[in-house]
Order: C-alpha cells, then sequence, then structure tokens
C-alpha cells in the first residue's frame, strides 16, 4: 500500500518555502503520495493560540530572519528574508492550489511558484493579477480551469475543511507533516519524515 504524506501548510510560509523541493525529493524517492493540505493560517493560528510570527517580539523575528537565512544558505536557496508583501492574505492562493489537485493536476509546481513569489520575486500573491499571471505560467493550458475552479462555492468549501482538518489533527503552524498519523513540525525535521519512509540523505550511499 502506498504511504502518503499529508502536508499541511501556508502558500505564504517562508519554512515552507525552504522545505518544499526537499519534500518532493523524499516522497520521490520513498513512492510516497503527496497530498498538499494548503490551509488559511490566520484560522489555524487562532485555534491553537499561536502568535503569527508577524505579531511576535522583535527578538523572536530577529532569530526567525536568522533561521530563514541559515536554512535557506543549507538548503542553496535564494531568499529575501524581508519580502515586500509579507504577511498577506492566503486564502485566494490556498484555493488555487487546491482547485489544481482537485481537478486532479499535481499541484506542486503552483505551490512552489506561490511560495517563491513571496520570498524571492516580492509579489504579492493576495493580488488577483499576479495569482493569475502565476498560474499562467505554469499551466497556460489550463489556468482558466484552474481559477473558475477556485471561484467555486465546492474549493471554498474543501478550503475551511482542510483547515478544519489540519486544526483536529492539532497543526498549529507551517509547514507540518504527517507520516502514517506521525507528526512532523517545521521543515527542519524533514530529516526525520525521510527516516521514516526509508529515504537516504542527499547523497549518502543507496
Amino acid at each position: 500500500m502506498t504511504v502518503t504524506i499529508d502536508y499541511y501548510y501556508a502558500v505564504i510560509s517562508g519554512f515552507a518555502y525552504l522545505g518544499e523541493a526537499e519534500l518532493r525529493r523524499i516522497a520521490a524517492s520513498s513512492g510516497a503520495t503527496l497530498v498538499f493540505k494548503p490551509v488559511d493560517i490566520a484560522t489555524v493560528f487562532a485555534a491553537s493560540e499561536t502568535t503569527a510570527p508577524a505579531r511576535q517580539s522583535a527578538m523572536r523575528r530577529a532569530y526567525r530572519d536568522l533561521e530563514l537565512l541559515r536554512w535557506a544558505q543549507r538548503r542553496g536557496l535564494p531568499l529575501n528574508v524581508k519580502p515586500k508583501y509579507w504577511p498577506a492574505p492566503t486564502v485566494p492562493a490556498t484555493r488555487l492550489v487546491l482547485a489544481m489537485q482537485n481537478l486532479g493536476f499535481d499541484p506542486g509546481p503552483l505551490s512552489s511558484a506561490l511560495l517563491k513569489a513571496v520570498w524571492v520575486e516580492d509579489r504579492n500573491i493576495a493580488d488577483p493579477n499576479t495569482l493569475r499571471s502565476i498560474v499562467e505560467a505554469v499551466t497556460s493550458q489550463h489556468s482558466a480551469a484552474i481559477v473558475e475552479r477556485a471561484a467555486s462555492a465546492d474549493v471554498g468549501s474543501l478550503c475551511e475543511v482542510t483547515t478544519r482538518e489540519a486544526i483536529a489533527r492539532g497543526v498549529f503552524g507551517s509547514p507540518t507533516y504527517f507520516v502514517d498519523g506521525e507528526m512532523f513540525f517545521g521543515q527542519d525535521r524533514l530529516e526525520f519524515v525521510a527516516e521514516k519512509l526509508g529515504v537516504p540523505e542527499p547523497g549518502a550511499p543507496a
């Protein structure tokens, strides 16, 4: 039976950005099915009584910035630690990722493009025109269908259901992964996800 990785995250999360390529590598190497479950992170924070990063103390924000830079260097990824449009409302972009998956397409490229738009390109993923251009760049052939589905009541309900599901499972931040019911919080725990799935570290002998 194929193992599933449930991936709960915010489409504006810096740590989700830093971990997503490694997560996809782990899923591909293990043969696991990666299920994208983007959430309304503001609702998750409220339900878990978690202080949103933007509202944390100056000392915590400074250390968070340091960790972002450390992990960007470790992962070999570009990063603007002070993105122009962070934080921003996430529901419109969240609905696009869910719509793409709902239509049977791999939402990974769109998810990565949205995260990169925030943390590398200084683009506003709360802006409808920006979102349309990102979807078109990822899949021009299906962009109209994805945008239309994202605006549907069904996907709106799916966004709410996914967020409630995350809260019910104890999610309190982004990114959070579940493998066989076991929870892993933070992209710095991907080593444990890989270990659980029997995936060697990059460069390690098979």
